[in-house]
């Protein structure tokens, strides 16, 4: 379990250890994450991984969906952010030949 500084509790913590589960919670002291990220390959790869699913993320909720979903019902606002998903993966995959054309034009010079 992968998680931001605002999981980080006695209780979680207690949870995941009677689950025997990797516990990635985020320390609230930046002293103890920096040591723990040095220390802790697997922490701080998991770290990062959850760094690029927020951004991804908040590209989804500030471009594509504008904000937040506005329609009404939970089967509405999974229909949106659904559409949503689809625009996003579609503008991802229209820029592939562009990102390529610039890196191949990036080593030719």
């Amino acid at each position: 379990m992968i998680t931001d500084r605002g999981f980080n509790s006695k209780a979680n913590r207690e949870y995941l250890a009677e689950l025997n589960h990797f516990k990635g919670l985020c320390p609230r002291d930046p002293a103890q994450l920096g040591k723990r990220s040095k220390n802790d390959e697997a922490f701080a790869a998991g770290q990062r991984r959850r760094a690029q699913t927020e951004g991804r993320i908040g590209i989804l909720q500030n471009v594509f969906l504008g904000g937040r979903p506005r329609a009404k019902g939970f089967e509405h606002r999974q229909t949106q952010v659904t559409w949503a998903v689809l625009a996003h993966n579609l503008w991802v995959l229209a820029r592939l030949p562009w990102i390529e054309d610039q890196s191949e034009q990036a080593l030719a010079v």
